[in-house]
């Protein structure tokens, strides 16, 4: 099996929502330094190492500690590592905490600024990295991503487990795949945090609802044509089955309507429902997910159209008060 690698900063940014720009912290790929919201996606297939670097960002650190947490996995191995694999290029004086440092004590700085996670991506499923420094504030602030674990043989045509989510007799075929990343946001709290400060979480209160790190209108915008690299639009066929793999990662519960369509939810915290002696798979029109859970449930539209799936609590779906906003997202149905 394969080593899947990937080296991950944590920087600050600013996330462009309707009512303006707002502070946020996230996940980049090391090379870009710019944040996103959720961070990278990370795909592996059953049985994969995933290694992952977690480096220090001189440039625009969040200025505190942090680490990551892998819910789901198990055996999850930990060390810090001098220097990392990194080739690293000469480069110019640079400032870091206000003072200058020179490329030879940045190595010096650099020594005990890597971690490094590895782990065995032994079941198919998706998955929630976050932070796991002060997780109250840091993950509302935007330090959390997805991994997709694979069954294997899901890219051979030729494979019982073809373009499945979890494996064959498990009913999670799908034609099209789409990662809904479900959370909220509390501008307030985020213009206010300062690093190493404690933040009043009873003080909590959203203002902002976002899939994907967008609110609807942006929400139906293509990939990499928003604020934030990952678009929520769903487009499909009729006859196709849709996978949606609805993740919530915010503080509050959400419940999303499915448009008017019946889906028939195949996992539930990347546990198939269904297996060669039982299933246990069951149809729902709408969805209720609490903080931290994820379901996979499948769609088969019979009628060209638009569908808006969205949250049925309707003071989620506001953009400075004003409706349409927010929690919602698009379905095109095509003949």
């Amino acid at each position: 099996m394969a080593t899947i690698t990937r080296v991950l900063q944590v920087s600050t940014g600013s996330l462009s929502l309707p009512g303006g720009n707002i502070p946020f912290w996230g996940f980049a790929d090391a090379l870009r330094v710019i944040p996103q919201l959720p961070g990278p996606i990370i795909e592996a297939t059953a049985g994969d190492r995933i290694l992952i670097f977690l480096m220090r960002n001189f440039f625009r650190p969040i200025g505190e500690p942090i680490s990551i947490l892998f819910p789901g996995q198990e055996n999850v191995l930990v060390r810090k590592i001098p220097g990392g694999p990194f080739i690293l290029e000469p480069v110019k004086p640079q400032y870091s905490s206000g003072k200058i440092i020179s490329f030879t004590n940045f190595l010096d700085e650099l020594q005990d600024l890597i971690i490094e996670y590895s782990f065995i991506a032994r079941k198919a499923g998706i998955y929630l990295y976050e932070s796991g420094t002060n997780p109250e504030k840091q993950i509302q602030m935007g330090l959390y991503g997805i991994i997709i674990i694979r069954p294997p043989g899901y890219n051979n045509p030729g494979h019982p487990n073809f373009k499945t989510a979890y494996g064959t007799d498990t009913n999670s075929f799908f034609d099209v795949e789409k990662i809904l990343v479900l959370s909220e946001i509390d501008s307030v709290m985020h213009n206010d945090v300062l690093p190493n400060v404690y933040y009043d979480m009873l003080k909590f209160k959203p203002d902002n609802w976002v899939i994907n790190g967008r609110s609807f209108p942006d929400t139906v915008n293509e990939d990499n044509n928003s604020s934030q690299p990952y678009g929520s639009q769903i487009n499909c066929r009729v006859g196709q089955r849709v996978l949606l793999r609805i993740v919530n990662a915010g503080l509050q519960n959400h419940t999303l309507n499915l448009g008017g369509f019946v889906g028939l939810v195949v996992a539930e915290d990347s546990f198939p429902l269904k297996t060669s002696t039982l299933d246990a798979t069951y149809e729902k029109t709408s969805l209720t997910l609490g903080s931290g859970q994820r379901m996979d449930i499948i769609i088969t539209p019979n009628a060209s159209g638009e569908y808006y799936l969205f949250d049925r609590g309707y003071h989620h779906l506001v953009n400075n008060d004003h409706f349409p906003g927010g929690m919602m997202t698009k379905i095109n149905v095509s003949s």
